[in-house]
Formats: C-alpha cells, sequence, structure tokens
C-alpha cells in the first residue's frame, strides 16, 4: 500500500533502582543500576551464576562462588559498591559465543528476502564468519549482547544489522581491514549501554521529558565505558560509539558536530541505524524492500559522508533488487492530486518554520533552540534540493492521465516517499518545541506569547499534514 492510500519485591531492592544519566567519567561499572533488573529477568531463562566470590569495596565477600544470581541475591547486592565490574564475576549459562553470534546473524538475514539476496549477492557470507570468528570477543561484551538479546530484542536487531551492512559499507569505501573491524565493532557494540538506562525509558513510545531525554543521550557514554573497560578495541571504535548519533549537517546530538570533526565508524554506523528503522518499520508495513531506499538516500544525502551513500547505493545495485510496485492503475488517477494536496501543506509548514526560526532567532537561547535552528536549516536545504518545490514538478502531476500508468507510477511513488522523508523530518525537529517554549524563551512576554501562538500552528499544520499518512 502506498502511503498516501493507505510480584512482591522488597521494598528496598531492584525496584528502588533509579537510573542517574552518566557522564564517560561518573558511570561506574561497580555501582549497581538497571542493568540488575535486566540479569534478574535473564536468570528466570538462562541460569546467572557467580563464577567467582564476589566482594565489596572493602574486601567483604558478598556473594560466594557457584551462587545462583537470582532476584533476592541482586536485590541485597543493590546496596554494595562492588570490588570489580559484577560482569566479570558472573557466567550465564547459554551466553553468546563467537560462533553462536554467526548463527544469530544468519538467522537474522533469513528472515528477510531482500537482506538475504543482498548477503549473497555481494558474497558477503565468507567476510561475515571472518568477522565473527577471527577475534574472540571478551566475555563480558558476549554477556552483555546476551542480555541485549534477551531483554530488549529489537535493539539487538538493530545490532545484528547494523554492524552486518555498516561492515559491507566500509569494504565498498575501500577501508582497511582493520577499519572494517572497527566498523563491525562500533555496530555490536553501539547500544550497549542501553541496558544500563530504566528500561521504561528506552522502551517509551512518545516524547521524552528532559531528564528521559538526558539519560537516552548519555546512552553513547556508558556503551564506551564498557567497551573500554574490555580492552579489545582500537580508539575509532570508542569514537564512533560516541559519534553514532553526530549527523555530518551538525543536526545530530550530543555535541552536534559537522562533517569535519566526524570519524567514519560513526557515520557509517548511524546511517546504517537510520536504514534499519526504514527497512524494519515503514517497509515492512507497506512490503517494500531495501531496492525502494533510494529517495530516502537522496533526501538525507547531506546528514552522513556521501561515500557511505555512495557505498550503499553499489551494494543495492550489485543485489538486482527490483523496486517494490506500489500502485496499482485503479489508485493511479487520484493520486497527482493527493501529491500535490500533500506537497502544498509542505509548502505550509515550510513557510511557517522560516517565520517560527526568525523570531527564535533573536527571542530564545539554549541547546534546544540551537537544535532546532540546525534542524530547520538541515529541512530547507533540502526541500530546496529535492525539486519538490519545483512549478514544473506540479504541471507533470496536473498534466497526468491514467493512459500515463506505466511511465510515470515509479515516478510518483518516489515522490511520495521523498515528501514523506520531508514531513517526517519536521515531525523529529517539532519534538523539540515544547521543552524550547517552556524552558529557553528569554523574550518579553509579548514575543513569548507570539512563539507559543506560532508553536501551536506549526503543530496544528504538522497534524493536518501527518493525516494522509495514518
Amino acid at each position: 500500500m502506498l502511503y498516501l492510500l493507505n510480584n512482591n519485591e522488597p521494598a528496598d531492592g531492584l525496584a528502588t533502582l533509579i537510573n542517574i544519566p552518566h557522564s564517560d567519567n561518573s558511570y561506574d561499572p561497580c555501582k549497581p543500576d538497571c542493568y540488575m533488573e535486566h540479569l534478574a529477568a535473564v536468570n528466570k531463562k538462562m541460569p546467572v551464576v557467580a563464577v567467582e566470590g564476589i566482594y565489596n569495596e572493602f574486601g567483604v565477600l558478598l556473594i560466594p562462588k557457584d551462587a545462583n544470581i537470582e532476584r533476592r541475591v541482586l536485590d541485597f547486592l543493590v546496596g554494595h559498591k562492588m570490588q570489580k565490574e559484577l560482569d566479570s564475576s558472573i557466567g550465564i549459562k547459554g551466553c553468546l559465543t563467537n560462533e553462536s553470534l554467526l548463527r544469530q546473524f544468519n538467522e537474522f538475514l533469513s528472515r528477510y528476502l531482500d537482506l538475504t539476496q543482498i548477503h549473497q549477492d555481494n558474497h558477503f557470507e565468507v567476510t561475515l564468519k571472518h568477522l565473527c570468528t577471527v577475534q574472540q570477543i571478551p566475555r563480558i561484551l558476549l554477556q552483555k549482547l546476551t542480555i541485549l538479546r534477551e531483554q530488549l530484542p529489537d535493539i539487538f536487531e538493530q545490532t545484528l544489522f547494523s554492524s552486518w551492512l555498516g561492515s559491507m559499507i566500509a569494504i565498498e569505501m575501500e577501508l582497511s581491514p582493520r577499519q572494517v573491524h572497527n566498523v563491525f565493532f562500533t555496530g555490536l557494540f553501539h547500544d550497549l549501554g542501553l541496558l544500563h538506562i530504566d528500561p521504561e525509558i528506552v522502551n517509551k513510545q512518545g516524547h521524552y521529558s528532559d531528564d528521559e531525554w538526558h539519560a537516552i543521550e548519555h546512552h553513547m557514554c556508558i556503551s564506551r565505558a564498557i567497551v573500554r573497560g574490555s580492552n579489545a578495541c582500537d580508539t575509532d571504535v570508542y569514537r564512533g560509539i560516541m559519534e553514532h548519533h553526530e549527523r555530518c549537517d551538525g543536526t545530530g546530538y550530543p555535541n552536534e558536530l559537522l562533517k569535519n570533526k566526524l570519524s567514519y565508524c560513526g557515520q557509517i554506523i548511524g546511517l546504517a541505524d537510520i536504514l534499519f528503522h526504514i527497512r524494519t518499520r515503514q517497509f515492512s508495513r507497506l512490503g517494500r524492500n531495501m531496492a525502494d531506499i533510494v529517495p530516502y538516500l537522496q533526501i538525507n544525502s547531506n546528514t552522513f559522508m556521501f561515500e557511505s551513500y555512495q557505498a550503499i547505493h553499489n551494494i543495492i545495485y550489485r543485489s538486482n533488487l527490483g523496486v517494490t510496485d506500489l500502485i496499482n492503475r485503479e489508485d493511479f488517477p487520484i493520486l497527482p492530486k493527493r501529491l500535490i494536496e500533500q506537497r502544498i501543506k509542505l509548502k505550509k509548514l515550510y513557510q511557517g518554520l522560516i517565520l517560527f526560526n526568525e523570531k527564535l532567532s533573536s527571542s530564545a537561547h539554549g541547546k534546544r533552540c540551537r537544535s532546532f535552528i540546525n534542524s530547520s536549516n538541515h529541512i530547507f536545504r533540502t526541500f530546496n534540493r529535492s525539486g519538490l518545490s519545483s512549478p514544473e514538478i506540479i504541471q507533470w502531476l496536473q498534466r497526468l492521465t491514467e493512459e500515463d500508468f506505466e511511465g510515470a507510477h515509479l515516478e510518483l511513488q518516489e515522490i511520495d516517499a521523498m515528501q514523506y522523508e520531508l514531513l517526517w523530518m519536521i515531525k523529529r525537529a517539532s519534538r523539540l518545541l515544547p521543552g524550547l517554549v517552556s524552558d529557553e524563551i528569554t523574550s518579553p512576554e509579548q514575543d513569548s506569547s507570539q512563539i507559543t501562538k506560532m508553536v501551536e500552528q506549526l503543530q496544528q499544520d504538522l497534524n493536518d499534514a501527518w493525516e494522509n499518512y495514518e
């Protein structure tokens, strides 16, 4: 279908754990946090056992060797700072190994015919086996991946996808074997920090509060600290983990870095993460495949490194995947009109954003304000570069008749996908608005009231434009 056609716990136990956002220096693996809640849940399915005695920071034995690390044991540990990282003192029966990790990749790919075809047509089977088995992954990191699989299965699938596709992109970019390994490990480990953040925040649908967003932002710092503690990876991996949410145009986080400040690992894995969400969410609902990703790459061509876009284009082209045909002859006559209507709504949003940015520049200060202006400028550049604002496109759409189906229906499909992605960019940027208005408006009350009204109008226009996709 086309978008437009369409039990009682102790009061002082694990239940009292509150995840406090960590900086890279403040994260302490010896202190209990929400990770212990995940351990308690996993222990019900896969025995978790102490492989050595667990001591507190003063050398007092807390848990003897071979003890079952069940909930009551973890409740007891909550009140103690341990001598060592807990993961180094425990073992999980049935924990992932290098070899079983390879099986996880193959099982994941087998569920998607297009991913299997990409894998085979790019002759990646031997390379993936090499990446999984040539270097022993430390037990602590394999345990983290095991718990990620059991507790956050969607994040684990994203981990598999991004390390698989990211490595393929790195090879297509002709990076060195060491750099390809760095991309692979960045993909495997970049979201491990989410295990140490309150699961209610990680799994939340909708808007984050300031504290929740602050916690999510710090998962990169925690992931880096976990991997750095294993001493198993190059510094490029640590940097890639920290940068996988940064974007070349400055619209990313946590530091809004520009292209000349970013490394290859984070940008390749960041792109792979985005493609995972498009493929497994939007495309799965619509019956589309990776060949349909091209309009999204065109719209976002300045967001990541150009070389990585070129690489994914080559990979898809080599895979001989066909673009999914979602338009039938019965729907074709009404689609040009709907695309024109949607373009008008996008244009109204575009003009509203311009006026709002002008007002915002003189009336607000702070990180959200800066992020929103950066995001809006990216939207302006993308809209102008896409050609969707061209009057020639409108004139062409107005001239289409049913007889033009064979020559035009795939182009309409591409225009629809590009307009959808532009609207999604605006929707993402709009998430900054509530906190921006409440916390960062520094102008007189009259200006503040005017900005509030402009925000309400933008939200109304956005909801109106989004109705066509719901």
